[in-house]
Parts: structure tokens; C-alpha cells; sequence
């Protein structure tokens, strides 16, 4: 029994002997990949710093293709607007003279109005492209002064009325009577008014009433308010970005309109405010100071 028992713990020894060269084996074999790890980690590194310049080289290029595209398209713009409205104000110019004359038939003057129309609308499309291109090269800048914001709003509905008389549609306007001048950029906010009605009266159908109400409240801050009897638009904000429109709505050069107006907004430190109306419609507030801040 004790020659067995020596045995066994001869063995266990045995074994307690290998299971420790193991151990050890295994430890040199771990300190050995540990000491490797650094040496992954570097080319790991030295390959994700390469990926990162590639990309950025990639990057530069685009920004460099993105810049000559918007120099193609602004010199285009340009080159466009002096090829076309030579020959346009030619167009509209004999056609005013036409419809001056008493001896047109009925058919003749239906005709020589719609020349008239589509050149009108022709323009409008050139100076909303025009203008779109020049606020996203940075090419606009604003020119304070003193004017009456009544006479202003009065002429940006005088300006709409020709497309709101065609629409059948009414332009109505109210000015608060404390409101007398305002110190803003007066051909700017001028055409943002007349975006936003023109806007409207796309929006309305035959009969119905554009309302344009203007006041100001405690912080010297005027509040134009545009308001039509149109569909109701769940996403607001979409009327500013034809990107996220449905996709069977196609954006038309009215709503190219007020989002030249919103950017012309944002340049006299102003904002727009889209809002459904009960139990229809929509009102765009313009919001802007009536006097530009000290700073």
C-alpha cells in the first residue's frame, strides 16, 4: 500500500510538474502575442491614417469640382440674364404697345395679352434664378434706410394684383396706424412681401380673399402677416425645402419665391413663420426688427 501511495504522488507530482511547464508555456506564448499587439496596433494606425488622407484627398477634390460647378452655373446665370432679357424686354414692350391700340378684334387682344402674360411670367422666373444665385454666392448685401412700410406693402400688393386679378382672386391689406417708417432695406423686404403674396394667391382658388395685416408689437418687432384659404400643409417646413416635397409635387417658381424670401429674411436679421389656419388656409408671418440693432 505505501509503494502505491509513493506512486501516486509521484504521479501527481509528475503531473503538477507538467501542468506547470504548461502554465508557463502558455504564459510565454501569451506575453509573446502581447508583445505583438503593439506592432498590430501601429499598422492598424498607419492603415486607417492612410485611409484617412485618401479620403480627405477625396474630400478637397469635391469641394474643389463643387466650387467650378457653382462658377459654371453663376457666370451661366449671368451670361443668361443679359441673352435674355434684351430680347424679352423687346417682347413685352410691342405687346404693351398692341393692346394700346383701339383697332385690335377681340382675338387679336386675347392673344397679344397672352404674349404679355407668359413674358411677365418668363421675367419673373430669370429674376427669382438670378436672385437665388447671387444670395448663395454671398453677391447680396443689404442697404439700410428710412421708409414708410405702408407705401411698401402698398406696392408689393399693387405689384401682385395683375396675377391676382388673373386669378380672380382679392388682395387685401391692413398697416397698423402706429406703424409710420422703419429703418430695413427697402427693395428687399419689398420683394419678400410680394413673394409671400404672390405665394397666397397661387395658393387660393377664383373668388377667395389674400389678407395682408401688418403691426408691431413691444419689442420693435413688425409682424407681416400673409394669410389664403388654401389646402393646409402638414409639413411646414417643406415649403422651404423642395428636397423633402412629395415626390408628385413639383415646386413651382412661386415657392421658389418665398424661399428667396425666407434667405432675404435671414440677411436683415429677420424670420418667417408658416402656420395651418382653422378651419383652412395658411399665414406666413415675416417677422423683422423695425430698427436695426446697435451692435
Amino acid at each position: 500500500m505505501c509503494a502505491i501511495r509513493a506512486f501516486q504522488v509521484d504521479t501527481n507530482e509528475a503531473e503538477s510538474y507538467i501542468l506547470g511547464e504548461n502554465f508557463h508555456q502558455a504564459g510565454d506564448i501569451d506575453m509573446s502575442e502581447s508583445r505583438a499587439r503593439p506592432d498590430d496596433s501601429e499598422e492598424r494606425v498607419d492603415a486607417l491614417v492612410l485611409e484617412l488622407r485618401k479620403r480627405t484627398a477625396e474630400l478637397e477634390e469635391a469641394n474643389r469640382e463643387l466650387r467650378r460647378v457653382s462658377h459654371y452655373r453663376s457666370l451661366f446665370l449671368a451670361r443668361m440674364s443679359h441673352e435674355l432679357r434684351t430680347p424679352l424686354t423687346s417682347i413685352l414692350g410691342f405687346s404693351e404697345i398692341l393692346l394700346d391700340q383701339e383697332e385690335l378684334t377681340e382675338s387679336q387682344r386675347r392673344f397679344c395679352q397672352k404674349v404679355q402674360d407668359s413674358g411677365f411670367q418668363l421675367q419673373a422666373s430669370l429674376n427669382q434664378l438670378v436672385d437665388l444665385s447671387r444670395i448663395e454666392a454671398g453677391q447680396t448685401e443689404v442697404f439700410l434706410q428710412e421708409f414708410s412700410l405702408r407705401e411698401t406693402v402698398r406696392e408689393s400688393c399693387a405689384a401682385a394684383a395683375r396675377m391676382a386679378q388673373k386669378a380672380q382672386v382679392k388682395i387685401e391689406y391692413e398697416v397698423a396706424p402706429e406703424i409710420t417708417t422703419v429703418v430695413s432695406d427697402q427693395g428687399k423686404l419689398r420683394q419678400t412681401i410680394f413673394n409671400f403674396i404672390a405665394w397666397a394667391v397661387s395658393r387660393s382658388a377664383a373668388g377667395e380673399t389674400v389678407n395682408v395685416n401688418v403691426d408691431i408689437d413691444s419689442q420693435a418687432m413688425l409682424a407681416i402677416r400673409v394669410k389664403d384659404n388654401g389646402e393646409a400643409r402638414f409639413d411646414t417646413a417643406s415649403a422651404f425645402d423642395p428636397e423633402h416635397a412629395p415626390a408628385a409635387h413639383e415646386p413651382n417658381i412661386n415657392e421658389l419665391g418665398i424661399i428667396i424670401g425666407r434667405k432675404l429674411l435671414e440677411l436683415m436679421g429677420g424670420q418667417v413663420v408658416l402656420e395651418n389656419c382653422v378651419p383652412r388656409g395658411l399665414q406666413s408671418t415675416i417677422k423683422i426688427p423695425a430698427r436695426p440693432s446697435k451692435s
